[in-house]
């Protein structure tokens, strides 16, 4: 009986408290180093003068997209900055469009689990059959899982499993 390939479709869940986004670039990073064609976005904070946390920055290019505002310090409503992510969102249209060896969505969160943030362009670029990681909390996986119907794997925050996964779904 053949072995069945692991899903190209991928959530890192990292424990509460990691800080995934340094390990996400790092693995982001070995894996161009190898050659292979990495697209999508990873989150970074902004400098200061910027006036947002966040941004999301194109892997590809370098260009950042700040995805927060700052509402002052009595705000308790939510910073996030839909015209931001609705900016980055090209750069995922981009990758459903040219292909990639591997499609890094920053997040899964609560925008996606409602079928908004970038839930249309993940959707797409799964179709496209270019494999996909993101990163995804643990409050956030049965939405997850049923967005990507059962069909993805659930990875652990180390390089180890990352580089397992990759090796599985046959990059090199």
């Amino acid at each position: 009986m053949p072995l069945t390939p692991a899903p190209a479709i991928a959530a890192i869940v990292p424990p509460p408290g990691t800080r995934i986004d340094p390990l996400l670039r790092a693995f982001i990073a070995d894996l161009q180093a190898r050659g292979l064609r990495v697209r999508g976005l990873v989150q970074e904070a902004c400098p200061e003068s910027w006036g947002c946390k966040f941004s999301l920055s194109d892997i590809e290019t370098g260009q950042r997209y700040p995805i927060s505002q700052n509402l002052g310090s009595q705000s308790t409503a939510c910073s996030l900055d839909a015209a931001g992510i609705a900016d980055a969102t090209q750069v995922m249209r981009r990758i459903a469009a040219e292909g990639a060896d591997l499609a890094v969505f920053n997040r899964f969160s609560g925008l996606e689990a409602d079928g908004e943030g970038f839930a249309d362009e993940m959707l797409q670029v799964m179709s496209q059959g270019i494999p996909v990681i993101t990163v995804v909390q643990a409050a956030n996986l049965p939405a997850w899982r049923h967005f990507t119907g059962g069909m993805a794997c659930e990875l652990g925050a180390t390089i180890d499993e990352l580089e397992r996964w990759v090796s599985s779904i046959g990059a090199r």
